[in-house]
């Protein structure tokens, strides 16, 4: 699976695109101004529900439960594990922005370097409009159902911005497609599931202005 992730492309926006294989998901991430294709490299299933663990080309580890980062390895800061009290589901149906009810729920959090263990987040959900200013590239932000996260932290001074999420009920299950978290100040992300393009069949002419 590391040799599969080293293999992609790793964000310089110079360098041509990867060769997905088909057989693998893949993560678009956003990680310190690097744009990165990361494969999904398990499932870790957990009482609350199956971790999404992603593997970089550059070694980084992302773990998502229902879209959340509950653990990252390879960063500058990281989250080395993560505790949920009353983790409220994603809605199962939209809502305008401002009319689904405010959740609460509580974080725990241990961070590293600096060994720092058992920061709290009071963390409050609300829905809001799509944004404007989104790195999302493969789906329209209109079709997505949005919410913002924004968390009180003890220690204060391990405080963070808000986070965002865009999610899909085409299914009828909520999905995260794209969301923007951080872990720190200094180091915020964002990840979107990604569908690479169909290439061309073999022999076939290309669209134009392609």
């Amino acid at each position: 699976m590391l040799d599969t992730a080293r293999a992609l492309y790793r964000g310089q926006s110079s360098a041509p695109p990867p060769t997905f294989n088909p057989n693998f998901a893949y993560l678009r991430a956003n990680i310190s101004g690097r744009t990165v294709y990361m494969v999904l490299g398990y499932l870790d299933q957990r009482p609350e529900g199956a971790v999404e663990v992603w593997y970089s080309g550059g070694g980084e580890v992302i773990r998502l439960l229902n879209g959340r980062l509950i653990g990252t390895t390879g960063l500058s800061t990281d989250w080395r594990a993560v505790r949920i009290a009353d983790w409220p589901a994603w809605p199962t149906t939209a809502s305008n922005a401002g009319s689904a009810p405010v959740q609460r729920y509580e974080r725990e959090r241990d961070v590293m370097p600096g060994y720092r263990f058992g920061i709290n987040d009071e963390i409050t959900r609300i829905s809001i409009p799509a944004p404007s200013d989104s790195a999302i590239a493969g789906t329209d932000p209109k079709s997505l159902q949005w919410y913002e996260e924004r968390s009180v932290s003890r220690p204060a001074n391990a405080s963070l911005p808000a986070a965002r999420f865009g999610i899909s009920n085409k299914t009828g299950t909520p999905v995260v497609i794209y969301s923007e978290q951080c872990i720190s100040n200094n180091l915020c992300m964002s990840f979107e599931r990604w569908t690479p393009p169909t290439p061309p069949a073999a022999g076939a002419p290309a669209s134009a202005g392609t």
